[in-house]
């Protein structure tokens, strides 16, 4: 009860003290803000003093004088004394004062209204006496307020200004006593102290009357809360300035001194196990660590076992000085113990997580992340602050992180699937990690963040995608590629084995092979090709061997062994190269070569028979001449004849008549006379004919001709129709129409003359099996123009045409529907390489089956460019 009433009277005083402090602070507020309008109201009385001589200056006398003279300075100043007089300034408290400086000195003139004669003698005033300096400041030109001693040693407010009189400068001060404004405040200030502790005691009258049921409610509430205290499971203690137990609580003595010991009076840092240096109140604090902060110690408990507490102290200072310590305790033995498994444990995890080649993280269930091992660190090159948040998805590659956000959102329940994606690893490197997800939850079972684990996977993918990428060359090579094991039992084909063999994957493998078997071939070569591979050695040569449909086909092959990292024969490899195409067209390779040399013979030929037909036709030319000499001849032994038998009387001999009458046969005569010039003229007709076919040979043959140069197109047409006038002129019309005004073609003369010539030939064929035994004829129609930057050949028969079937098949080499003997398959096939890879032109098919065919050929004019 006593503190209490001491608490009470200390209350008391305080609010009193504050009234007198809020009344002083009040009072010397309110007294500086009059001293600021006092000084404002003084200066403005100056300033209208200073404006009403100035224009009193510039008022002339009553009456006026006749020479404009103005009113005198001594006439100012009395009206200027009269005003001040009715200011009513003059008292204890104020003034109203003009002066001068007179050799040096101040010298008054006027004072609260006094006139200018009673201060006309004297030597003033000196500049540096008491209450001076106003006048001082005025004396100088400025104007202002001021606050100091007066003449008579009183503090005043003054207000100055500086005044012009007939050019000469004099001073204008009005000063107030400062003691006439202070008191007001003073007396106010002593009414509103009293009044404030009056209603201060009221109010702690009042207090005491209204507060006293709550203060029997606190005591009850103290009562309670030492109930609280005995009954609390913490260590609750009071610590006095010598570190003595002045309080504690019975969990506290339980736990420290057993139920039936006693703690009060004893000293508490004995019971802390730590070194330390002291048993006072500032060595515990220093031990615990002060106020506000919990810091677990281990003391020594009443059974002798090592506890840990884990303590809350609260520092109550008297004068700065620590004066007692208030210490809640919290027993943290179970916890701790915990706590120190479950560091072990994470070291354990650490060391693991920090020796694992797996780079760790662990984030919480938004993915913010938690932790991160040096394993991640390598892997990324990223710092701990790079990888904060969820900064350690910036890690992942931009193309893999919708993976990881649909992966990891999208799942429903643990993720157990493992993810490929790439971690970057810096300057635009990224290395290929082996994600996978594990979910963490509580004590509750709910999910509470999550474990990922990144194992790096680079070599392993680099040598898949090494892996991947010879499977794909493997695999896209137009060679056939065939694995076998010891026993030649197929383990692998690629689809360039499907396409040549026809044979399906699923068909070959676990088949033997009958690339190691020769193909066709048996006996000899299957078992020197046997004991070559088996050797270790390669076999290279040519295989044949059949497809599914039964064709035949030829490869060019090499068997090789396989071996495994130690050394050890495990399979076959074989690749193989179809080159049935390439013999064929090497086949027309040596065709052509044989063409070349026939039209070399040919021309040769064509050489020869020019010869003798020129001394036949030379010799019919002298026959024909020869056969009019004769003929001139023969009629003047005609005219002779008829003469004789006509003229008896010069040929009297009638046997003579006679026999000159029967010397010619005119029967004879007449029928060589028409004949033999007709036979003459066929003899040379066909020498021409003969002429004409062996240069049209010529230029067909066109021999050694290897580079390019312009010819005329349809003077090929027209050789190449005389040529092979023997094959159409039986069965088939001819129908050329040609472009006089086509364009020469840059082109091989006799390759393009070959291709109109097979053209020919073919339209002629065609014609002649669908006539055959008939008496009607076909018509090969044969046309050129030109068509942009192309010359174009139209070749269009009247024959059996083809099927569509055929007609895909039409250029394919060694393709022919015609019997044995009649061609071979070549013609059209050569056509396409000549005009197509040759000249880089094009030709085209437009046939149906039984309404003939028409080839168009189409040659560029100039040669086509590179590229």
């Amino acid at each position: 009860m006593r503190g209490r009433n001491r608490r009470v009277l200390s209350l008391s005083f305080i609010m009193v003290a504050l009234v007198a402090a809020v009344s002083i602070y009040g009072t010397r507020f309110l007294f500086h803000t009059a001293m600021k309008e006092e000084g404002v109201r003084l200066q403005d009385v100056v300033r209208s003093q200073v404006a009403l001589v100035v224009e009193m200056s510039r008022m002339t006398p009553a009456g006026g004088n006749p020479d404009g003279s103005v009113v005198t300075r001594e006439a100012i100043l009395d009206r200027l004394a009269h005003a001040q007089r009715r200011l009513g300034l003059e008292s204890r408290s104020g003034e109203f004062a003009v002066a001068r400086l007179d050799g040096g000195n101040v010298r008054y003139l006027l004072v609260n209204g006094k006139g200018v004669s009673e201060f006309a003698s004297g030597t003033g005033v000196s500049p540096a006496a008491t209450g001076v300096e106003p006048m001082m400041r005025a004396l100088s030109g400025e104007s202002g307020t001021f606050v100091g001693p007066d003449r008579m040693g009183g503090e005043v407010l003054a207000a100055y200004a500086p005044l012009s009189l007939g050019g000469k400068r004099f001073g204008l001060v009005a000063q107030i006593d400062l003691d006439k404004i202070r008191a007001p405040f003073i007396r106010a200030n002593l009414n509103v102290f009293f009044v404030g502790v009056g209603l201060t005691v009221l109010g702690v009258f009042l207090f005491f009357k209204v507060s006293e049921p709550f203060i029997r409610d606190i005591e009850v509430s103290e009562e309670s809360y030492r109930d609280l205290v005995e009954g609390a499971n913490n260590l609750i203690l009071r610590i006095n300035e010598e570190g003595e137990i002045t309080f504690a609580n019975s969990f506290a003595r339980s736990f420290l001194a057993g139920k039936d010991g006693e703690l009060l009076g004893r000293k508490l840092m004995p019971f802390f196990m730590l070194d330390a240096t002291g048993e006072g109140l500032e060595a515990v604090v220093e031990l615990i660590g002060g106020e506000g902060r919990q810091n677990e110690i281990p003391v020594r408990m009443a059974d002798g076992r090592d506890g840990y507490v884990s303590w809350t102290v609260k520092l109550v200072m008297d004068q700065g000085r620590p004066a007692e310590l208030l210490c809640i305790g919290n027993d943290a033995t179970r916890i701790h113990k915990a706590n120190k498994a479950q560091r072990e444990s994470e070291e354990r995890f650490r060391g693991l997580a920090k020796a694992s080649p797996v780079a760790i993280i662990i984030t919480d269930i938004a993915g913010n992340l938690l932790y991160a091992n040096e394993k991640m660190h390598e892997m990324t090159r990223a710092t701990e602050v790079q990888l904060a948040g969820q900064g350690w998805l910036n890690s992942v590659h931009r193309e893999d992180r919708k993976l990881v956000w649909k992966h990891w959102l999208e799942r429903v329940g643990p993720a157990t699937d493992k993810v490929e994606l790439r971690l970057l690893s810096g300057n635009g490197e990224f290395v290929w990690a082996l994600w996978q997800v594990v979910e963490m939850g509580n004590l509750k079972g709910e999910p509470s963040g999550n474990i990922h684990t990144f194992t790096d996977i680079t070599e392993i993918k680099e040598a898949q995608m090494a892996m991947s990428r010879l499977t794909a060359a493997i695999d896209q090579a137009a060679e056939m590629i065939v694995m076998t094991d010891l026993n030649g039992i197929m383990t692998y084909v690629n689809p360039a084995f499907e396409a040549v063999s026809g044979y399906s994957r699923s068909e070959a493998v676990g088949r033997i092979s009958g690339l190691l078997q020769g193909g066709e071939r048996t006996g000899k070569f299957s078992s020197e090709t046997w004991e070559t591979i088996t050797g270790g050695r390669v076999w290279k040569g040519r295989i044949v061997n059949r497809r599914k449909n039964g064709e035949r086909y030829t490869l060019e092959s090499s068997i090789g062994p396989i071996r495994n990292h130690a050394g050890e024969l495990i399979g076959f490899v074989a690749v193989g190269r179809d080159i049935t195409e390439q013999m064929a067209v090497e086949s027309q390779l040596r065709q052509s070569q044989k063409l070349e040399s026939i039209g070399e013979l040919a021309a040769g030929i064509a050489h020869e028979i020019n010869t003798p037909t020129q001394y036949v036709t030379s010799n019919l030319q002298f026959l024909s001449d020869a056969f009019e000499t004769y003929a001139g001849t023969i009629e003047r032994c005609r005219e002779l004849a008829r003469m004789v038998s006509e003229r008896p009387d010069l040929f009297p001999d009638e046997g003579y008549r006679e026999r000159a009458g029967n010397a010619l046969d005119e029967e004879e005569m007449a029928y060589l006379a028409d004949d033999v010039p007709s036979a003459l003229e066929e003899s040379s007709a066909g020498l021409k004919r003969i002429a004409e076919i062996v240069r049209s040979i010529r230029q067909l043959a066109y021999p050694g001709e290897l580079t390019k140069a312009f010819h005329d197109l349809n003077e090929i047409v027209r050789n190449a129709i005389t040529v092979s006038t023997n094959e159409w002129k039986y069965v088939a019309g001819m129908e050329f129409v040609p472009d006089e005004s086509l364009a020469p073609v840059f082109c091989l003369k006799g390759e393009v003359a070959q291709v109109v010539l097979n053209l020919i030939v073919n339209a002629a064929h065609a014609i002649e099996t669908k006539v055959a035994g008939g008496d009607q004829q076909g018509t090969i129609y044969i046309r050129t123009f030109s068509e942009g930057e192309s010359a174009v050949l139209v070749v269009r028969d009247t024959g059996t045409g083809m099927s569509a079937e055929v007609a895909a098949k039409a250029f394919d080499p060694f393709f022919t529907t015609k019997e044995v003997g009649k061609g071979t398959g070549q013609g059209l096939a050569i056509a396409r390489s000549v005009v197509v890879g040759m000249h880089g032109g094009a030709i085209e098919i437009d046939t149906a089956e039984g309404e003939g065919a028409t080839f168009t050929v189409r040659l560029p004019f100039e040669e086509p460019p590179a590229g």
